[in-house]
């Protein structure tokens, strides 16, 4: 059982996030934006679940790409939309990345 601030938690999920991203980015790749949307997706409503007040410098990340990603129909967007929403969540992380001490 996870602490409710729990920092490690909200980590490991910042950090299969960009694995995913990165996958999902892959030229050619097994993957695509509609796929890893949903997984992000699933993995920011994880850490809300299991960690609701992980502290601010990855909780807030994992609350942005919630609201991102809330009540999308991942299958039903248009690869337009897909890549567009992707790119944002890829700009999210990015910000996140660069703000790591």
């Amino acid at each position: 059982m996870t602490r409710p601030r729990d920092p490690h938690t909200c980590r490991r999920a910042l950090r299969e996030i960009g694995e995913i991203a990165a996958v999902a980015g892959l030229e050619g790749g097994r993957m695509s934006d509609q796929e890893a949307l949903a997984e992000i997706a699933a993995i920011a409503e994880w850490v809300l679940d299991e960690a609701p007040g992980a502290r601010a410098d990855c909780g807030d990340v994992v609350r942005r790409l919630a609201r991102m990603t809330a009540g999308v129909d991942f299958e039903a967007l248009e690869d337009r939309a897909a890549q567009d929403l992707f790119g944002q969540v890829l700009g999210v992380l990015e910000g996140a990345g660069s703000g790591a001490a």
